[in-house]
């Protein structure tokens, strides 16, 4: 199994694309683009068939967040490389996943001086990423919070 989890936000305040500083915009796009494809092509010959390779992203890869360019532009980017690696290998299983708004320090530096305390903590999403990882779904994206998670 391979776990994309690494993420860059970017500038904090979140600027507007008109704005963005472009050598940020390539700092964000080679730790949430470039750098997972570089690992999912090192593990690629280490995968045996039904390996998984999950990539988190984000609701800013779909959704148009203002001040969310960058970020939610390079999570759309990943997306598609990770929708085009599902199709050119259909021998494994190759997952987006959302895990939804988190409380974390990369989600407070998003809202600089705002309470975020109302966010999940990450390890709230661990049982349903769990039971991505555990059951037989096709490559795709899910949302966390809308995959089932077994009764204990």
């Amino acid at each position: 199994m391979l776990v994309n989890n690494a993420s860059a936000l970017g500038p904090s305040p979140l600027p507007a694309l008109a704005d963005y500083p472009l050598a940020e915009l390539e700092a964000v796009y080679r730790v949430n683009v470039l750098a997972p494809l570089a690992l999912v092509q090192l593990a690629l010959p280490r995968l045996p068939g039904g390996a998984s390779v999950i990539t988190v992203t984000s609701d800013a890869a779909v959704e148009a967040y203002e001040g969310w360019g960058g970020y939610g532009s390079s999570k759309a980017a990943l997306e598609q490389l990770t929708r085009v690696l599902g199709v050119e290998r259909p021998d494994l299983r190759i997952y987006s996943v959302d895990p939804g708004d988190m409380r974390t320090r990369m989600h407070q530096d998003a809202f600089p001086g705002e309470d975020i305390s109302d966010r999940a903590p990450p390890e709230d999403s661990v049982p349903r990423l769990l039971a991505l990882i555990d059951g037989g779904l096709p490559s795709g994206r899910y949302r966390a919070a809308d995959i089932a998670v077994a009764p204990a």
